[in-house]
């Protein structure tokens, strides 16, 4: 966001520059204006490419080299053969290029974002939405008047000033409110991910967890179908962060849910329940069916050890299953019946033979 504060104060000073043409000296009001107005749209650029998660673009880039060779034509036809329908083409075509841009890290953000994050595809997305109409709305009339542009001056400076600054006034304002709401729509993002994922691993947390299954298990009581639910627990993880220190225990964690994920089906529900603790509803799965899918997980936990700085940490995990049917499929009573079974499981693990 500084990036693109620092960018759009850039441009008002550029376009205040430009539209006192006639009271300040050409280099000030044609050549530094136009620099301003065009140059800011470079940490626009960058602001928003980190914004929408392109960190990594070379488009910025791509735009500073254009906006150097559109500087020096400026200079050339204001000081050297002065001739304003060109510096209108060179101003024109640089600002189709950053538009055009914009749409481009805007529409892909939007993609990346839908894809990597569920909840964006439930949000309407209306500040990108507006950003992407102002810029394609840009691009396409800044070109269009290029074309039909004539290239005598303008007799009236007055009239040229306020139409200039009342056409810069409006996008600038719809610009800022489109990032204004882009903002407020990301805090929003992130507040219903945070209220649906567990943040460290990015599957769903415990309520989330409780309301899904509720409605899982409305549907197999009406079809008469078993449902089990594992209890999963990572035992060792005290000892890891102990050891290496909560960030490493927080990838041992991703990587566990991780594991564990890749063992499930689209149907089944998984979620953090606790610390070291995790939740699979597993609908229409019965006793036998439980048994396979606790001997997947645990071959895909003991084949695939996190690496930590050359070291293997391996992942100590306890896992049990309750499987209940009609008028028994209640899920605080399969909750509580996981943890006394993992708390059983426990004491036998730590009772001497």
């Amino acid at each position: 966001m500084l990036g693109i504060a620092a960018g759009y104060m850039a441009t008002c000073v550029g376009v205040l520059l430009a539209s006192m043409q006639g009271i300040l000296p050409p280099v000030v009001s044609i050549f530094l204006a136009n620099a301003l107005i065009m140059g800011g749209r470079i940490p626009v650029l960058f602001g928003l490419a980190n914004f929408w998660n392109q960190e990594n673009t070379k488009l910025p880039l791509f735009c500073i080299v254009w906006f150097v060779g559109s500087i020096a034509g400026f200079y050339y036809f204001t000081f050297v053969d002065e001739n304003i329908l060109w510096r209108i083409r060179i101003y024109t075509v640089m600002m189709v290029i950053f538009s055009a841009s914009i749409v481009y890290v805007v529409a892909k953000g939007l993609k990346i974002e839908r894809k990597l994050r569920p909840v964006m595809a439930i949000n309407t997305a209306f500040g990108a939405f507006l950003l992407l109409t102002l810029t394609v709305f840009n691009a396409v009339t800044e070109f269009t008047l290029m074309f039909s542009r004539r290239s005598e001056v303008i007799n009236s400076t007055e009239e040229a000033t306020v139409l200039f600054l009342l056409s810069s006034i409006v996008t600038m304002t719809v610009f800022a409110i489109s990032i204004l709401i882009m903002t407020m729509e990301e805090l929003k993002v992130e507040y219903q991910k945070d209220a649906t994922f567990d943040p460290i691993t990015t599957i769903l947390n415990e309520r989330t967890f409780v309301e899904v299954s509720n409605r899982v298990l409305g549907v197999a009581l009406r079809y008469t179908k078993p449902v089990s639910m594992l209890t999963l627990e990572l035992t060792n993880l005290d000892n890891i962060v102990k050891q290496h220190g909560a960030k490493v225990g927080n990838a041992m964690l991703r990587h566990f849910a991780l594991m564990a994920n890749d063992r499930r089906r689209n149907e089944d529900v998984l979620a953090r329940s606790n610390y070291k603790q995790f939740r699979m509803l597993l609908p229409g799965i019965d006793e036998a069916g439980s048994k396979v899918v606790i001997k997947k997980i645990g071959e895909s936990l003991l084949g695939e050890e996190y690496i930590y700085r050359g070291n293997s940490l391996k992942a100590e995990f306890l896992i049990c299953a309750i499987t209940k049917r009609e008028e028994d499929l209640h899920l605080q009573q399969m909750l509580q019946e996981g943890e006394v079974d993992i708390i059983r499981m426990k004491q036998k693990q730590q009772t001497p033979a």
